[in-house]
């Protein structure tokens, strides 16, 4: 089973590269190229840790309405931001996008590129049915560069959280 917490997030701040991806186009990778290869207009820019370091990068993604609600076409149709997690009163600068996620329940689950398609697929089939609970929105990545950890966040309601 795959190993968990659950964690209550304030609303989170994203600017990065925006995209829809499609069954035909997932355009994730593109927009994490487009996001690296101009990181330097926007690398001031980023939420720090009290040791200077950046907070993270997000995977964010939302339905078309923007409503952060799943992904359709059995997940594989939405948008995607590649970016750099900001404070909410961040400017925008030209040529980039900015989302603020609303607060919510989450479950984390550490993930590496190998594991990432089992994992979604227990907690969204296995895992959040088991506790009861239904998946709330739209699942997201989340890189932590200082500790070099990617994880999945998962949101969730129900089973009295």
């Amino acid at each position: 089973m795959t190993e968990y917490r659950i964690v209550d997030l304030p609303r989170i701040a994203i600017i990065g590269r925006e995209g829809l991806c499609t069954k035909e186009k997932n355009a994730v990778q593109d927009l994490w190229q487009q996001f690296n290869a101009h990181f330097s207009e926007i690398t001031d820019l980023g939420m720090k840790n009290p040791d200077g370091s950046l907070v993270g990068f997000w995977g964010a993604m939302s339905d078309e309405a923007m409503t952060f609600m799943p992904w359709t076409d059995g997940f594989s149709r939405g948008l995607y931001l590649a970016g750099l997690e900001v404070y909410e009163d961040t400017p925008v600068p030209d040529g980039w996008a900015k989302w603020v996620m609303p607060a919510r329940k989450y479950i984390v689950a550490d993930v590496t590129p190998e594991s990432y398609g089992e994992t979604f697929r227990n907690v969204i089939n296995r895992l959040i049915p088991e506790l009861g609970m239904k998946l709330a929105g739209a699942v997201c990545d989340f890189t932590d560069p200082a500790a070099g950890q990617n994880k999945l966040f998962f949101p969730v309601k129900g089973a009295d959280l």
